[in-house]
């Protein structure tokens, strides 16, 4: 009884939950363009009933277009930071300027149809597989590109080995033919729904934590080419991700201790130049390999 009156209370939550977005306020309009900047003025956050700020006098510069990976150990703020970009939380000081406009000043649902965020937990619903990638009703759905966007995701071959296709629903919860995927199909499908929405911005969340180092890379020099143009946020403990990304920011105890390329701050031999030599000695050798292959193919 205690478990369920727990779950019952999250859905009257959810049910009764009155956005901060009413109260009549006029909002302005989301700029209509191809990049957006955004700016951090000195903005630190600090969770109820917390003593310590998870980030602190924060300022960053996120040009449009731009690819910044965002690093370091568990805990330093890196979630934090895209929570509050996002506007999943508020400032407790400082302000977040999207092309130099408070985005407090944006509505809400509006601004959230910026972004196409791919987390670490990513859940499947009892829909069919096209309307778990749409994240919308069967109506509203564009099978066709939900099933392009799967492809592209790499669940070609899954969605070919299903009698139904992409109506093939999904848990057992209303049918019980329902299927589930694993870990790496759920990433893949979570990859499908951000192509799907096809937002100008696009965040990664450390989705890829159940991959290794070299899987990890490759996925997300893949991932790269596939949104190319469009501005990309990648969040990771590992350092796989960084060396394509125009800028890395290293986070350290809610704040940003390192700024700069991959090879500059190799250069510095600071904090990020000690954690990547120690995690390179992880897959060193196998990625050696593998690039003397490639070299050995090119020159045929």
């Amino acid at each position: 009884m205690r478990e369920q009156s727990r779950e019952v209370n999250d859905f009257r939550t959810f049910v009764e939950y009155s956005p901060e977005d009413e109260n009549n306020k006029e909002y302005l309009p989301i700029p209509k363009c191809q990049h957006y900047d955004f700016l951090f003025e000195n903005v630190s956050f600090k969770y109820k009933n917390s003593d310590k700020f998870a980030l602190k006098d924060m300022t960053i510069h996120i040009k449009g277009g731009e690819k910044l990976a965002v690093v370091r150990l568990n805990g330093a703020g890196k979630t934090t930071f895209i929570k509050l970009m996002m506007r999943l939380y508020k400032p407790t000081s400082g302000r977040i300027l999207l092309n130099g406009i408070d985005i407090q000043n944006f509505d809400k649902k509006e601004y959230f149809t910026l972004f196409s965020p791919l987390f670490q937990e990513v859940y499947t619903f009892a829909f069919p597989i096209s309307e778990n990638v749409s994240m919308q009703s069967a109506k509203e759905t564009n099978e066709s590109l939900a099933e392009q966007k799967l492809r592209i995701a790499g669940l070609g071959e899954k969605i070919d080995s299903l009698e139904k296709g992409i109506k093939t629903e999904m848990l057992k919860i209303m049918y019980d033919d329902g299927i589930d995927f694993s870990g790496g199909e759920k990433q893949k499908l979570a990859l499908a729904r951000a192509l799907y929405k096809n937002s100008p911005i696009v965040i990664l969340d450390e989705p890829t934590s159940a991959l290794d180092a070299l899987a990890e890379y490759n996925m997300y020099k893949s991932f790269d080419k596939i949104i190319s143009g469009k501005t990309a946020i990648y969040i990771s403990h590992r350092l796989s991700s960084t060396r394509f990304c125009d800028n890395i920011a290293m986070f350290k105890d809610g704040s940003i201790c390192e700024y700069g390329n991959h090879y500059e701050l190799l250069e510095k031999g600071g904090e990020y130049s000690q954690l990547f030599n120690v995690q390179a000695q992880y897959y060193k050798d196998k990625k050696q390999a593998q690039v003397n292959l490639e070299e050995v193919g090119a020159n045929g």
